[in-house]
């Protein structure tokens, strides 16, 4: 891997014999492409690929909102996209099945998360989910208006990212779930900064 200068003030992308070109950080990074492979593939390679394939399959819905607004910015040595697919890839078993639902992280960042953060349907069947978390006497001012998301999950598939209307400060509330096809199996919360900029780590609450 190495950086290369722009050619005529341009940005060169794209394969050239056996090396590709990417920007990162708005570096030009320059590298090898690996060779063909020669020889059957080994049960263990086609199981590696089919689970690599089920966690792509699994970001590619957040490449345009989540992974953006949250996971670019948290990226240091890589992509937000890479950041997001390493982080997330426990949650998923060597067959590629979302196995642990629990462990999927929608959101990172600098914004703590409350202790004592709890979520449940009002009623079986419901859609209005009641939440609720423990105040922390350190906070106020501007993160005391930090702002509840959520985004809820069923089958595998997952919601567009939506306000609560909650912030930190109500302690408590009720909140309609993201419309999707099946009914949410699980909830994923966390909060955002009132500018936007900033987030929580996100916790997963099963329905």
């Amino acid at each position: 891997m190495a950086e290369v200068q722009d050619i005529f003030g341009k940005k060169v992308v794209g394969k050239a014999g056996p090396a590709s070109f990417y920007t990162l950080f708005g570096k030009t990074i320059m590298r090898s492409l690996p060779g063909k492979r020669t020889g059957p593939q080994s049960p263990q390679q086609v199981r590696n690929q089919e689970r690599f394939k089920a966690i792509r399959a699994f970001c590619s819905p957040f490449k345009d909102v989540v992974i953006p607004q949250i996971w670019n910015s948290l990226a240091t040595t890589s992509s937000g996209y890479h950041l997001f697919m390493k982080t997330n890839s426990p949650a998923f078993d060597m067959d590629g099945i979302l196995s642990d639902p629990m462990k999927i992280r929608l959101s990172m960042g600098k914004l703590p998360l409350p202790q004592g953060m709890k979520a449940h349907r009002t009623s079986e069947g419901s859609t209005t989910i009641a939440v609720q978390w423990d105040k922390d006497p350190s906070l106020g001012g501007l993160p005391a208006r930090d702002q509840l998301m959520v985004i809820s999950s069923a089958g595998g598939k997952f919601s567009e990212m939506k306000p609560t209307g909650l912030t930190r400060a109500d302690l408590a509330g009720t909140f309609e779930l993201p419309p999707m096809a099946e009914p949410a199996s699980h909830v994923y919360l966390f909060f955002q900064s009132l500018d936007l900029r900033y987030y929580s780590e996100s916790m997963c609450c099963a329905l």
